[in-house]
């Protein structure tokens, strides 16, 4: 079986994923005098696998796409699907968080000066229609200038109705092997024909076509979108489950196929993209297989997994731009320990955003109810 307890579960592996990649693979966002991270594993560090590895952290986006056109096949099969609550949905999530984040940016973490990463001076506040503007472009999702990591709510808001397209296409199945042939075939006219056309001298103007750039030139990762379609329809991973089950001890399997596809992405395949078509499924059957042997550990990612949309939207304010945060994370010189810091931070963040907004909620009732009462 593979349930909507399972797929949170996995939104608990990516998610943890993506703050290892933004924690550990980019020195130069770094706080000022972090001289970076040590290991007692002689060489993990100093001979690059710490840097390897956390790139490869960037699994997380199609691992989260992947999911995303599971989710979409199965609320479609169930006759539950509508792009416009999809959109509304995705844009409410994203809105709660920014309409509390961002006034916390501007009227407590505005910084400026010397002796400070450039990220943390990104809240420096401006007036009049540079700041209406700044807003409306990132409230949109349209820019990211001050939240550079919310660039996928752009990539999962196009995602939502080539899926839905996808899916119509797709409505008289061919067979597994047919329908992920279209992916990627999907996959080489967005990544490689589309780009090509708008480099065309005749046909220059393409690329500064809006529908042309979020719809043709798509995020290199998205084409996992409609592999989760795929992989739902014919229950592909279920069945990739049974097999390995089959080998005896799940655990170990489960363990060794999520390492094993770990180290082939960052070494054989080496961030190419087009891989992660199935290297993302394969790893979400391995990860799923691990978390059913190991119940407790299904439990924590789980939890990780309910608040994923809050984390991935919040982490990067206490990892990047705000700068006493970003010192209480990089408190250490051993990544396990700030990871957990980081983790903790945002975890506490979704858990504190949901409390406020279901307070208002409860209050908004209670004050709908009072006429009524009188």
């Amino acid at each position: 079986m593979f349930t909507k307890d399972d797929t949170r579960a996995l939104k608990g592996a990516a998610v943890l994923l993506m703050l290892f990649h933004h924690l550990a693979a980019f020195g130069d966002r770094w706080p000022v005098g972090f001289e970076g991270f040590s290991s007692l594993w002689p060489g993990f560090v100093e001979q690059g696998y710490l840097a390897d590895f956390a790139m490869n952290g960037l699994l997380c986006v199609p691992l989260f796409f992947f999911l995303g056109g599971y989710g979409l096949f199965r609320r479609r099969a169930a006759g539950r699907a509508s792009l416009a609550a999809d959109i509304w949905r995705l844009y409410r999530r994203f809105w709660r968080v920014a309409f509390l984040f961002l006034p916390i940016g501007f009227l407590f973490f505005a910084r400026s000066g010397e002796g400070i990463n450039p990220l943390c001076t990104r809240f420096t506040l401006s007036v009049g229609k540079p700041l209406l503007r700044t807003l409306l472009l990132n409230l949109t999702g349209y820019d990211t200038s001050l939240n550079g990591e919310w660039w996928f709510l752009g990539s999962y808001l196009c995602a939502l109705p080539l899926g839905y397209l996808f899916c119509q296409a797709t409505d008289r199945a061919r067979g597994f092997l047919p329908d992920l042939f279209t992916v990627f075939c999907l996959d080489i006219l967005t990544q490689g024909v589309f780009p090509y056309l708008a480099g065309v001298p005749g046909l220059a103007g393409l690329g500064g076509n809006l529908y042309f750039r979020r719809f043709f030139t798509v995020n290199k990762y998205m084409t996992a979108f409609f592999a989760g379609v795929v992989f739902a329809r014919y229950d592909a991973l279920v069945r990739v489950k049974e097999h390995l089950s089959r080998l005896g001890h799940p655990a170990a399997v489960g363990l060794a196929g999520m390492a094993g596809l770990f180290l082939c992405r960052a070494y054989v395949l080496s961030d190419v993209a087009n891989g992660d078509i199935l290297i993302a499924p394969l790893f979400a059957a391995c990860c799923s297989l691990f978390f059913d042997a190991v119940r407790p550990v299904k439990a924590f990612f789980s939890l990780l997994g309910r608040h994923s949309a809050n984390m991935w939207l919040t982490h990067s304010f206490f990892c990047f731009y705000f700068l006493e945060f970003t010192k209480v994370v990089y408190c250490t010189h051993s990544v396990w320990i700030d990871l957990a810091v980081l983790t903790g931070l945002s975890l506490g963040a979704s858990v504190l955003t949901e409390r406020l907004y279901g307070t208002l909620a409860l209050l908004r009732c209670h004050f709908r109810r009072l006429p009524a009462a009188v």
